[in-house]
């Protein structure tokens, strides 16, 4: 029997750019809004759809939001599209999939968990994994080009029937 939750319009929770050294002028907190999206689990796959919205990203700060959305519209990018699938159950669920937004197509890892007790009575899940990028231009002066670029992925999405 297959079960499907969705997930509306809310926060997307925390995306963090950083290098891969985690050091230097690119440690970033940028958060995106979720557009919309899926939980679909049967007997053994859960699968995950997410649209995140990347033209409304917010960092707090003018200069590093000015240059994070610079970033995003050099890829003709606005929304992220994922779609992921593990095997399941388990207590937390390793899902794989593309994500792709105008000329970005990169693979992500996620784990999933419920926030509540189980999967069966859940209402939140929390979700964390990360994708590289490789070597990307950051419209930021002084920055320039950071070899290694990866956006770690940790946010908590509230599901409904």
């Amino acid at each position: 029997m297959e079960k499907t939750w969705s997930i509306g319009q809310m926060d997307g929770g925390d995306v963090r750019l950083r290098n891969a050294q985690g050091a230097g002028l690119m440690n970033l907190d940028v958060s995106a809004p979720v557009r919309a999206g899926s939980l679909r689990v049967d007997s053994t796959r859960m699968h995950l759809d997410l649209t995140i919205a990347l033209d409304q990203i917010k960092t707090g700060n003018f200069l590093t939001e000015h240059a994070a959305r610079a970033f995003i519209a050099g890829y003709r990018a606005h929304d992220l599209v994922y779609a992921g699938s593990g095997h399941w159950p388990s207590e937390a669920v390793n899902i794989r999939g593309p994500a792709k937004a105008g000329s970005i197509d990169v693979e992500i890892e996620l784990t999933v968990s419920p926030v509540d007790a189980d999967w069966d009575a859940m209402t939140e899940i929390e979700i964390v994994g990360s994708a590289g990028f490789g070597s990307v231009h950051i419209p930021l002066p002084g920055v320039g080009k950071v070899d290694d670029l990866v956006v770690d992925i940790d946010a908590r999405l509230r599901l409904g029937r």
